[in-house]
C-alpha cells in the first residue's frame, strides 16, 4: 500500500493543446478515489500519467513518497485494469492471472499459490482451466482484477473497468470490486464518466472538467455541498435545477424569487456571501427530491407552496419525476471555462421546465396542475458570474 500524490499536474501536447491544468490531489494510503468527469475532461489522461503511459509536461507524482515522473511504469509496482480486459484469449484463466508473476521469474510454487487464493478471493477457482471466451463479461472482469491482485502492488489504477458490461452487472460488480477494495487496503484510482458508479464506490469523488479539478470530497458532501455550479449539475441524477432568481428581504429574514414564486428561506449570518448578495442576482440551485406534491404533506406552508402545470409525469414505482414549467429563467453550465477553471454561465431560453421527485402517493397526471412544497433549508445559492457557491 502507498500514498499516491499528485501536485500541479500538467499535460501539454504538442499540438498545445492542455488535458490538464495544474492537478493537484493527495490520495492517502488504503484510499478508494474516483476521477469522475464527462468525456474529455482529462480523467483517463490523470490515470495514464499515474501509471506512466503518458509523460508528464509539468509537476511532480510521488509514489510512496518516491517522485515517478521519470520512472518507467514496469518499476512504479502499480496493477492496472483496462476497459478492454486485456486478456491473452490463447491462455487460461490461471496462466492470464499469473503472467505478470512468470515475467518477473517468480517460482512456480509460488505462481500456483498467489493464483489460487486470488482466484478464490474472486470465485474463480472452478474457471481457472478455461480460455477467457468461455467466460462471460463479468468472469472476464474478475479475472482481469486478478492479474493485478497476484502482483500484490503498492497501488491500483482502474481506468472504466465496468463499461463493456450491462447495467445489471455493472451494479453487481460495481459492489464485489468496492468491497474487495476494501478487503484488501490497496490505494486505488479509479476512473469512470458514471457518476452513479463514483457516488457509490469511492471514499472521495474528485470531479474533473476540462482538465480542471472542480471539487474533491466524500460523495455526500459533493452531494449536499458542490462547490459550483458545474458540481451541482453534474452530481445527481435528476441534476439539480439551476434557475436564475434574485435574493431579497434582510439577513435576519431573507427570501429568494424565482421567476413569479417568492419563498421565504433560513436567515443568513451577517458578513457573509449570502447576506452580500441580498437584492442581488443569482443562481438558485434546487434539487428535485426537496420538492413535494402538496397533496401528500400534512399542513403544507402556504408561503413555501406554488402551483404549476405537470408537464410529464413518470412513474417508477418507489417515486414520481415531475417535469413542470415554471416562469423562472433557467440555467446551464456550458462547457467553456474561464482562465482560471470557473464555471461559465449560460442562460437557456428556450427551456422552462424544471424536475421534482415527489412520492409515489402522489395522484398528479400528465397536463395536470399540481402544488409543490419547497424544502426551503436546501436551497442552494451560486454567484452568477464565477458560478462558485456563495455558502
Amino acid at each position: 500500500m502507498a500514498e499516491v500524490k499528485l501536485e500541479g499536474i500538467n499535460k501539454v501536447y504538442p499540438n498545445g493543446f492542455q488535458a490538464t491544468h495544474d492537478l493537484s490531489i493527495d490520495i492517502a494510503d488504503g484510499e478508494f478515489l474516483v476521477l469522475v468527469g464527462p468525456s474529455g475532461c482529462g480523467k483517463s489522461t490523470a490515470l495514464r500519467m499515474v501509471a506512466g503511459l503518458e509523460d508528464i509536461s509539468s509537476g511532480t507524482l510521488s509514489i510512496d513518497g518516491r517522485v515517478v515522473n521519470d520512472v518507467e511504469p514496469k518499476d512504479r509496482d502499480i496493477a492496472m485494469v483496462f476497459q478492454n480486459y486485456a486478456l491473452y484469449p490463447h491462455m487460461s484463466v490461471a496462466d492470464n492471472i499469473g503472467f505478470a508473476l512468470k515475467l518477473a521469474k517468480v517460482s512456480k510454487a509460488e505462481i500456483t499459490e498467489r493464483v489460487n487464493k486470488a482466484a478464490a478471493i474472486l470465485d474463480l477457482t472452478e474457471q481457472l482451466d478455461r480460455k477467457p471466451g468461455q467466460l462471460s463479461g463479468g468472469q472476464r472482469q474478475r479475472v482481469a482484477m486478478g492479474r493485478a491482485i497476484v502482483r500484490q502492488p503498492k497501488a491500483f489504477l482502474m481506468d472504466e473497468p465496468l463499461s463493456n458490461l450491462d447495467a445489471k452487472l455493472r451494479v453487481a460488480m460495481r459492489a464485489e470490486i468496492a468491497g474487495l477494495q476494501r478487503d484488501l487496503g490497496v490505494t486505488t484510482l479509479y476512473v469512470t464518466h458514471d457518476q452513479v458508479e463514483a457516488m457509490t464506490m469511492g471514499d472521495r469523488v474528485a470531479v474533473l472538467n476540462k482538465g480542471y479539478l472542480m471539487q474533491v470530497d466524500s460523495p455526500q458532501d459533493l452531494y449536499d455541498h458542490p462547490a459550483n455550479v458545474f458540481v451541482a449539475g453534474f452530481i445527481g441524477s435528476p441534476s439539480m435545477n439551476l434557475m436564475e432568481g434574485t435574493l431579497g428581504g434582510s439577513p435576519a429574514s431573507p427570501t429568494v424569487t424565482i421567476g413569479s414564486v417568492t419563498v421565504n428561506v433560513p436567515a443568513f449570518d451577517d458578513g457573509t456571501k449570502l447576506a452580500n448578495a441580498i437584492g442581488s442576482k443569482v443562481v438558485v440551485g434546487l434539487r428535485p427530491e426537496d420538492m413535494e406534491d402538496a397533496s401528500t404533506v400534512d399542513g403544507p406552508d402556504p408561503a413555501r407552496t406554488f402551483s404549476t402545470e405537470a408537464r410529464l409525469v413518470e412513474s417508477l414505482g418507489s417515486e414520481i419525476i415531475v417535469h413542470f414549467g415554471l416562469d423562472a429563467e433557467p440555467y446551464i453550465v456550458t462547457d467553456a471555462l474561464d482562465d482560471e477553471g470557473d464555471a461559465a454561465l449560460s442562460s437557456d431560453h428556450d427551456t422552462a421546465t424544471y424536475v421534482a421527485r415527489v412520492s409515489p402517493r402522489s395522484p398528479v397526471k400528465n397536463g395536470a396542475s399540481i402544488d409543490l412544497v419547497i424544502d426551503s433549508a436546501r436551497f442552494h445559492f451560486f454567484d452568477i458570474a464565477s458560478g462558485d457557491t456563495l455558502k
